[in-house]
């Protein structure tokens, strides 16, 4: 049976979302609130509405069709978006032609999803694939099921990249059909990966146990200064790698990238907090986990 969901973006031509060249489906919904996220266009289920005021032309066809008056002119007659009035209707996205109003999340089926992958498949080569990524893949399950289900029917390789925040009868059944796991390890302090995501790491912990004894997996480390780049971390980041048998860890240095998106959706920019990862901070995290036996990518080079 064909299942819809929410994507926020396909990325084609991917390589740092898996090995070889790949297509990255991008969804919806996170169950975490990571204070650093760089994809925040992505934790909501629902779709959203982008501004980008630098790209508005004022043509203010976006003022006549918002049902709300949530969109007016400033005194400047520069267009403003009231986003406490905005009920996400889209109605101004349509009307804009210059791209400042956009909608973020867009509903697909499986087998639109699959067309595209296979449109794809000349450029796969020996190693590439699709890649479900996010927000959380596991937080619309069925969808993301049925997509690594299709792919593997096909002979296409399947990467899924998770926080592993689920029931383990979720993770049994998804990894039957996942050829490889990029699995995001946040701190192997339960109360500091709490009060940073919002929940504690007990369930992900376990759950790597559970996909390491299935299929393969990779940890991702997001080196985030502060918070997880101590060297007790570090160190407890590899250990727990090495009594699961984990021979690579992929560090992804904290980085800003994101402030754009948060603008976008009219939120506050989270990153003044944080001090930039140093060039030697990573260098020291590599060294810390190579020191295990453990391969060490930065930036997820495959």
């Amino acid at each position: 049976m064909d299942k819809t969901g929410i994507i926020s973006e396909i990325k084609r031509f991917a390589t740092h979302d898996g090995p070889g060249i790949r297509t990255a489906v991008f969804m919806k919904g996170c169950p975490l609130g990571c204070k650093w996220c760089s994809n925040p266009e992505t934790k909501k289920l629902n779709p959203q509405l982008y501004f980008i005021q630098k790209r508005c032309k004022n043509y203010k066809g976006c003022i006549a069709v918002c049902p709300e008056n949530a969109i007016v002119p400033d005194n400047k007659n520069n267009i403003i978006l009231n986003r406490e009035k905005c009920n996400d209707c889209m109605k101004c996205a349509e009307a804009c032609i210059n791209g400042a109003f956009q909608q973020i999340g867009r509903e697909y089926t499986t087998d639109e999803i699959i067309k595209g992958i296979e449109k794809d498949i000349p450029f796969y080569g020996r190693d590439g694939g699709i890649t479900l990524s996010g927000g959380e893949p596991l937080f619309q399950y069925e969808f993301s099921l049925s997509i690594l289900r299709k792919s593997k029917e096909l002979g296409i390789s399947t990467v899924l990249d998770t926080s592993g925040y689920a029931k383990a009868e979720i993770i049994d059944e998804i990894v039957k059909y996942s050829d490889l796991v990029l699995y995001d390890i946040k701190n192997m302090d339960s109360a500091k990966h709490e009060k940073e995501t919002g929940v504690d790491n007990k369930i992900i912990l376990e759950n790597a146990s559970r996909i390491a004894r299935k299929t393969e997996i990779r940890i991702s480390l997001p080196l985030i200064p502060g918070f997880n780049d101590d060297e007790k971390n570090i160190e407890e980041t590899a250990r727990f790698a090495v009594s699961l048998k984990i021979k690579f860890v992929d560090i992804n240095p904290f980085h800003t990238l994101g402030a754009d998106k948060f603008s976008y959706l009219g939120m506050a920019n989270p990153y003044d907090g944080y001090r930039q990862i140093q060039k030697e901070d990573i260098i020291r995290a590599k060294k810390i986990i190579e020191s295990f036996g453990i391969k060490t990518t930065v930036g997820r080079m495959m």
